[in-house]
């Protein structure tokens, strides 16, 4: 009675059936039974260590031969592509005899010596994230990224190590400059292996940044003018600070609370705006110009106005309302 064998163990056979089949279809053309007739070798290695992309036979076997340019074109065949940096894989001379072939290599003049399998490692180097970290320190050292504000750094937080092929390495730094209103602050690392470019590092610089802001020293009611004395310049940590607060007092001098605010208060632009030059109720001059023509006429203003702003007046002597603009705080043009 015939007992089958399990699905594991007859996957294997048919594996291995199928290799057989390929050694015996090529090696009896390699020339093993008339030594005479070889005129080129190929050694297998035991194990090698590649540094480029790609494998070529050359890194893998030794060949030896009569004729130096095919000896050569040997050496420079392609049999695969390398394996990630610090990782490996197999090849065995089975292999090595489909790529002849493919290549179109006469085979009846080649003999194999080796026909064991050769490991190939690819040649790796270890970044680890503290040394990522020292390289995002360095450029902080080089280069104005928080434009002369003082700053504390907190941490450095980077994704992790990163395995990189052999090679003379390089870095290239860049931080986000763009806006920067927060204590975390986008970093990539960019990893460049003679000279080409092979990986971002993304990481996350997070620091204190300290920025001068201007503050109420004193207490104003609505409508209050704002002079240097309810002023004064503080430095706080930027993610503290509103977007549109105020950093300079020559942005301030002049212009008044729009509504009641208590001493410490952050200025911001929503909350301060500049007294109109023309209040409802005041006596203004109404100019109007036609042509070389210009006349005068004593008006009332019926809404306040800024400098440039459109408001209503009216004339007193005629009650007629026009429409003109604030020139100053005692005119306004009116025009037709």
């Amino acid at each position: 009675m015939r007992i089958p064998l399990p699905y594991k163990q007859v996957t294997l056979a048919v594996k291995a059936g199928a290799w057989l089949l390929l050694a015996l279809f090529f090696l009896p053309a390699v020339g093993f039974s008339s030594a005479g007739s070889v005129k080129t070798s190929i050694q297998m290695l035991p194990g090698v260590t590649v540094e480029n992309d790609t494998i070529i036979l050359g890194d893998i076997a030794i060949v030896k031969g009569e004729d130096p340019l095919f000896v050569a074109d040997l050496e420079a065949l392609v049999v695969g592509r390398a394996p990630l940096p610090g990782k490996s894989r197999q090849i065995d001379a089975v292999y090595v005899m489909l790529r002849l072939k493919q290549k179109g290599i006469l085979l009846d003049q080649i003999a194999l010596k080796e026909t064991g399998q050769t490991k190939v490692l690819r040649g790796s180097t270890l970044v680890d994230s503290g040394q990522i970290k020292d390289i995002i320190r360095d450029a902080l050292h080089q280069e104005d990224l928080f434009q002369g504000r003082r700053a504390m750094v907190k941490d450095i937080r980077v994704a992790g190590d990163l395995v990189v092929p052999s090679g003379n390495i390089s870095y290239r730094v860049e931080f986000a400059k763009k806006s920067i209103r927060s204590n975390k602050i986008p970093v990539s690392v960019s990893v460049l292996v003679n000279g080409k470019h092979y990986r971002k590092i993304w990481g996350t610089l997070v620091v204190d940044i300290f920025q001068e802001v201007v503050v109420l020293s004193n207490t104003l009611r609505r409508h209050q003018r704002i002079t240097s004395e309810d002023i004064e310049s503080v430095a706080m940590n930027l993610s503290d600070i509103p977007q549109n607060a105020i950093l300079s007092d020559e942005d301030i001098l002049g212009k008044r609370v729009t509504k009641s605010l208590l001493s410490g208060t952050v200025l911001r632009t929503d909350i301060v705006e500049l007294p109109p030059l023309v209040k409802r109720g005041d006596v203004i001059t109404i100019s109007a110009a036609a042509g070389a023509l210009q006349v005068t006429a004593l008006g009332k203003a019926k809404s306040n106005g800024h400098q440039g702003e459109r408001i209503k007046v009216v004339n007193i002597d005629t009650k007629k309302e026009l429409y003109g603009f604030v020139v100053d705080a005692k005119t306004v043009q009116v025009v037709f």
